[in-house]
């Protein structure tokens, strides 16, 4: 009778785990339900637990121009999730032997500079290769162009800054490295990162809704079944959504096009949420690296001195810490355990990935307006999927919106009137210095309302006001003030900002400018 005892305990427990996963999913779906009639996700989320779908949903729109709606089969750019395909090609090719994670960048770029760097390095983010100073560097020899892969190592080679640190002293985010992996992928494979991708890992993982995007060949912005991306270019006073790639708005955007559009390795693979689970189901079932490499990839750096790098945690609110393996984020979580991925960024879009280890639980979700509750929404599925309360749905309304608004269209005075009626109405109401900060900026860079500047000052000085105990806000309404053409003003805010921070190296720097007469 055991064995009928075994296979009933068997089938009850797999019952429960079902009626467990369905009241999950309505939780969960109910939660959604929420978020979309708030309008406080735009894009796609996919949850699964255990190999079973919780929720696979849209929301918002594809495109806001044509009033285009998501759907779950629509493809978006996953940003830097795209560094796990680079990190397992460059790991395939280890277990192969055409390479060792060792070797230095010499022996496939004869005569590169950094002879200490090694492909780990790359992998780890602790070269100490520069990162934004070199597309900026070469947006600035070549105005107008967009920076691709081809331009990465020529500007490497004649870099005369030199490196930030000494390689594997310090961990820093680096998307150069990554460029500088896929010319290493494609050194050795001799063939296109494009093409080994789609062989070694897109087809075998079952990815057939996944493709890397090719600036001035197969790019993302020429694919019907790819969202657009979307920012509001006036953010607090204007809530109408622009194209991210309308670079043509704001010289600002443009570069960060140069920086985003065309260099592959760290960005730029084109996916949907389901063909994202593919890799991670492919991963994960040992179909793309040996089981011993898979370990590795997920094992957490080691510094030169024997330490190892923690960092505040990607995306999730709340307690947590995070690390690096060889490409992968690792996060640490009380309550939650370990868990790895990777969140993405570009202009206009949030991709975000996490795959517990412990409870096989995943969680994929891109919003193409990179909204300001992102980050909330993933946390609350998180704890959600943990049989835990979410995150309170946030309706409250931002202060330096109903001030910005008032300011554009009817004048200061109207501003600060309309921002008095409303500050004490914390119940309807929230007050963020950076948000009037990021409206002052706004009016200051980007904005082509008449009297920007003279309204900038305004939102900057108004800041000074709200959060008079914050040194930021003083170092920002100099700034405003020195553009506006008002020395002395702009002298006593910046040494207002150095008297509350010393360390302001960069208010120490304006101040010395404007006292030189500059």
């Amino acid at each position: 009778m055991k064995p009928l005892k075994t296979a009933l305990l068997f089938i009850v427990c797999a019952y429960c785990s079902a009626v467990s996963a369905q009241n999950t999913a309505k939780v969960i779906n109910s939660y959604l339900d929420g978020i979309g009639k708030a309008r406080q996700l735009n894009g796609n989320i996919l949850l699964v637990e255990n190999g079973r779908v919780i929720t696979n949903r849209a929301f918002g729109y594809a495109d806001f121009e044509i009033q285009k709606p998501n759907t779950t089969d629509l493809r978006f750019n996953i940003a830097s999730i795209s560094k796990l395909f680079t990190s397992t090609a460059i790991l395939q090719l280890r277990d192969k032997g055409k390479l060792s994670l060792d070797d230095h960048l010499d022996k496939f770029f004869p005569g590169f500079p950094f002879k200490d760097i090694t492909i780990r390095h790359l992998l780890t983010h602790t070269s100490g290769l520069p990162d934004g100073d070199l597309y900026d560097a070469i947006s600035k020899k070549h105005s107008g162009a967009v920076v691709v892969n081809e331009d990465i190592l020529p500007e490497l080679m004649s870099w005369k800054v030199g490196l930030q640190f000494k390689p594997g002293d310090r961990y820093q985010y680096c998307n150069v490295g990554y460029n500088v992996l896929a010319l290493v992928i494609e050194t050795v494979s001799g063939t296109s990162l494009s093409a080994y991708l789609d062989q070694h890992i897109f087809k075998p993982a079952g990815m057939t809704n996944t493709y890397l995007s090719i600036y001035g060949k197969n790019h993302y912005t020429h694919d019907s079944c790819c969202v657009k991306m979307h920012y509001q270019a006036h953010p607090y006073y204007d809530t109408t959504y622009t194209h991210a790639d309308s670079s043509a708005i704001f010289e600002w955007i443009k570069f960060a096009n140069h920086t985003t559009a065309g260099p592959v390795g760290g960005s730029n693979i084109i996916a949907s949420t389901a063909d994202l689970l593919k890799f991670d189901q492919a991963f994960f079932a040992g179909k793309l690296l040996k089981t011993s490499s898979m370990d590795e990839a997920l094992t957490p750096l080691t510094l030169n001195n024997g330490d190892h790098w923690y960092g505040r945690i990607d995306t999730i609110d709340g307690e947590g810490k995070m690390t690096v393996g060889l490409g992968w984020d690792i996060f640490e979580q009380p309550g939650f355990g370990k868990s790895v991925g990777h969140g993405g960024f570009i202009f206009g879009n949030a991709t975000f990935y996490l795959h517990d280890l412990d409870k096989k639980q995943v969680i994929i979700a891109f919003d193409n307006t990179a909204g300001s509750e992102y980050g909330r929404i993933i946390t609350s599925v998180q704890l959600l999927m943990n049989g835990k309360a979410p995150l309170e749905i946030r309706r409250h309304r931002s202060m330096a919106f109903v001030y910005g608004n008032a300011l554009v269209k009817q004048g200061a005075d109207a501003a600060a009137s309309a921002l008095n009626v409303i500050k004490s109405d914390t119940a309807h109401y929230y007050l963020s210095e950076w948000e009037f900060n990021q409206l002052g900026g706004n009016l200051l860079y980007r904005s082509e309302v008449s009297d920007h500047e003279k309204l900038a000052v305004e939102a900057f000085k108004i800041n000074t006001l709200l959060f008079p105990d914050s040194f930021n806000t003083y170092d920002s309404y100099g700034e405003a003030l020195r553009i506006a053409g008002k020395r002395q003003e702009a002298i006593a805010m910046y040494q207002k900002s150095i008297i509350m921070n010393p360390g302001n190296d960069g208010g120490k720097q304006a101040l010395k400018e404007l006292l030189d007469g500059k």
